[in-house]
């Protein structure tokens, strides 16, 4: 990862530049002392300038633009050309770009320090000189004053879904919550002043720079995640990228971007010193920068490159990308005219975005690449699947085929999506999953033509906040599966099949996950948790049996990579782990477990069983038995049980093969799949409510065998002589007052039954 300057201006502005904004991807903004904005277009050559109407001798200290990426869509384009300004006298005014002052605001007793317009626009935060911070409606009438210090509140941002407040006042940092009976959360987080401070809505971290000339991280309940080393010069200024992975801040003299938890820190440097503001572009792969010299200063951040089976793409420039083939041996430049922003390789498409196009570059045609004209010039992320991609531009998400033909707009359950970034949609087979923007905890699924929800179902509701979710590619049809993590690293499995009775609900497979991504060709999964690489050879079985991740789960150490490692990509056997600097490795493992999914997918069980005998490796026995039982390929699973040595397993296989009703064959088999609701509903829809009972008898179900029985007005005795079996057998005296309390429940005469209960 490193910094290439693409543009500079230097000598435009005849004073210091204060403020530089960026409302989207073709125009940013610079604000100067000598109370002018001047509007850019996106390459830096041409400038409007507009004049800020203000008193004699006041002076501008804080700006701040409703961001394209705050607003609803039918509002951006006019919300993204207003600003807040906080003014040395105490006021505030709400102004338009072009100048015109649409309200003046009595805000502050001295200054105003802050003016931030929260995530959609409808409220804005102002805090001041006089230790108070105010909550004002978008028209500028007073919400409510949330807070009174004794000292100056230098620095206030919004909390990410706008539910609180965060600031600084002397050495410490509040945060503020607005929901009745909240706690105020406070701590000491500098040896000084805390100058700066900010909050990214999509890692959840916070950011704080001081007059102690440190740089720190902390997570939102106030534990310090980094501390960087001592800067020759305080802290200026903070800026967290779109996505949340990186945080870029300043010093008098310098320009840094840290990773999210501040490891592999990048320095650079402007001509001039003075630095006084840095923004991202929208889509954060630039950073312009300004300084008391009125110099602009405009890089990309390149990070890394690409891999693909046997191609490499690397960012050598803005405009250039290097495509290596190490197969062939061969590397060819690709140079374009315009900046290269979003890019994406994967099934042999290399997509890249500029600020206006998509172009889509297939293999062994990589000079005669496919153009698709964007339509609202403000691409954010790319997602690629097998046989269509996704585009977000401006909050919409656009799905092309790779011959660049438009396959829909999907209005995901007419959520705004303009503050979601790529962690936050997947999209596989005919399934595009996002989470919600407004709470970050429901996940809604959609297909991706129409919009229209899977399986008519409503969102998935997780307890906490979700911040990164991926639908397996490799799923078997019908059984598609969806792996997220939570604030808390948590990863859950969610199973979309559309089976007979089956509840929507999430499984949790591990803890303290860091990174996590699904193999393209298969139905794998890899995490990092614990310094350690682990691989789940076959998910789809895991919801039906937890107990089989800790018998096939395939763990590799990482450390010599060092720390804050992530996944880029996991293809074939071989998964590529990038750092925090951009550097990229690859991790090679076995290709058996891949190769016994090919095996099992084209239906060759025969040679499933050969690739298990032959390599001798008890965890392919064990994905096989998996699989078999997934399949419902009882001779498979039988083998594959016998080869672990489990007896039971095999005993119960055997005696299901010998049934003859095949009502009783299918709930069998969905019981072997841990499917008792399912296996109910097969007995009970054949006409066997006697088996169901007994089912749930012998699953220790008593109550629901209970149930049953009088649904179906018959076969009490069996239960309450199977009840009594099982009470002599383990001593479960203790229900008895539970059952009876049921049966009394029940609109029908129990006078006989209790008789039998209480003589036991």
């Amino acid at each position: 990862m490193h910094f290439h300057d693409r543009a500079a201006i230097s000598s435009v502005v005849p004073d210091n530049i204060l403020f530089i904004e960026w409302n989207s991807q073709i125009e940013y903004f610079t604000y100067s002392a000598d109370l002018k904005i001047h509007s850019w277009d996106g390459i830096a050559k041409d400038s409007s300038i507009k004049t800020i109407t203000l008193n004699k001798g006041t002076h501008i200290l804080d700006i701040d633009c409703m961001n394209i990426s705050q607003q609803s869509m039918d509002h951006r384009k006019k919300s993204s050309e207003t600003f807040a300004i906080g003014t040395s006298d105490g006021k505030c005014y709400i102004m338009h770009k072009t100048g015109r002052t649409e309200r003046v605001i009595d805000a502050h007793k001295g200054a105003v320090m802050n003016a931030k317009w929260n995530h959609d626009g409808t409220s804005l935060l102002t805090s001041g000189e006089d230790g108070q911070l105010k909550i004002w409606s978008r028209s500028g009438m007073l919400r409510s004053t949330h807070t009174q210090r004794d000292s100056p509140i230098y620095s206030a941002v919004w909390s990410p879904f706008s539910t609180g407040v965060l600031y600084s006042s002397g050495k410490t940092i509040t945060i503020q919550y607005f929901a009745a009976n909240s706690k105020t959360l406070q701590w000491k987080a500098h040896e000084s002043v805390v100058l700066v401070v900010a909050w990214s809505p999509i890692s959840n971290l916070i950011a704080s720079g001081s007059e102690d000339c440190h740089f720190k991280i902390w997570d939102p309940m106030g534990q310090l995640l980094f501390k960087s080393a001592p800067r020759l010069y305080p802290i200026t200024s903070i800026a967290w990228s779109p996505d949340g992975a990186f945080c870029a801040f300043t010093t008098f003299s310098s320009v840094c971007v840290s990773s999210a938890y501040g490891s592999d820190i990048l320095e650079g440097s402007m001509d001039g010193d003075g630095i006084s503001s840095v923004c991202w572009s929208p889509e954060g792969s630039q950073l312009v920068v300004g300084n008391s010299t009125g110099r602009i200063q405009i890089s990309h951040l390149v990070k890394g490159g690409l891999t693909w089976a046997s191609y490499n793409v690397t960012k050598i420039a803005p405009n250039t990308l290097q495509l290596r083939d190490h197969f062939n041996e061969t590397v060819e430049l690709l140079e374009f005219r315009d900046d290269v922003i979003l890019w994406s390789f994967k099934y042999g498409y290399l997509l890249l975005v500029n600020q206006t196009h998509c172009l889509i570059h297939k293999e062994n045609g990589w000079n005669s690449p496919i153009t698709v004209e964007l339509r609202d010039k403000c691409p954010q992320f790319i997602k690629q699947t097998e046989k269509y991609f996704l585009i977000m531009d401006c909050g919409i998400v656009y799905v092309f085929s790779y011959d660049g033909a438009l396959q829909g707009t999907p209005r995901i359950s007419n959520q705004r999506l303009t503050t979601l970034t790529a962690d936050h949609v997947t999209a596989a087979r005919e399934v595009i999953a996002t989470r919600n923007s407004s709470d970050g905890k429901s996940i809604h699924c959609c297909h991706y033509r129409t919009g229209k929800p899977v399986y008519g179902d409503k969102p998935l509701v997780h307890s906490g906040q979700v911040t990164k979710l991926e639908l397996d590619p490799g799923s078997p049809t019908g059984d598609q599966l969806l792996a997220f993590t939570d604030a808390a690293r948590d990863l859950y499995l969610l199973s979309l099949s559309s089976g007979l009775n089956r509840v929507r609900s999430s499984l949790k497979i591990a803890g303290g996950v860091t990174s996590f991504a699904w193999n393209c060709d298969c139905s794998m999964l890899v995490m990092i948790r614990e310094e350690e690489l682990c691989v789940v050879p076959y998910p789809p079985a895991v919801p039906n049996d937890p107990a089989l991740l800790d018998k096939f789960t395939i763990r590799q150490n990482i450390r010599e990579y060092g720390k804050h490692v992530s996944i880029e990509s996991f293809i074939g056997h071989q998964v590529t782990l990038q750092r925090g600097d951009g550097l990229t490795f690859p991790v090679y493992l076995s290709p058996y477990p891949s190769k016994l999914q090919q095996f099992v997918s084209n239906g060759q069980w025969d040679s499933a069983q050969r690739l298990c005998s032959s390599i001798k490796m008890e965890i392919l026995w064990v994905c096989l038995a998996a699989m078999a039982v997934h399949y419902k390929q009882l001779d498979a699973a039988q083998v594959a049980f016998a080869a672990l040595r489990e007896t039971d397993k095999i005993l119960y296989i055997d005696a299901i093969k010998k049934m003859n009703n095949v009502a009783m064959i299918k709930a069998e088999t969905a019981l072997l799949q841990n499917g008792r609701t399912e296996a109910e509903t097969i007995l009970l829809q054949a006409g066997l409510p006697l088996k169901a009972i007994m089912l749930n008898l012998q699953l220790f179900q008593f109550e629901k065998a209970l149930e049953l029985a009088v649904k179906h007005d018959s076969n009490i005795d069996v239960v309450v002589a199977y009840r009594r079996k099982y009470l002599e057998q383990f001593g479960w005296t203790e229900t008895i007052p539970r059952f009876i309390e049921y049966a009394k429940k029940v609109d029908i005469d129990w006078d006989a039954i209790e008789e039998k209960l209480v003589d036991e």
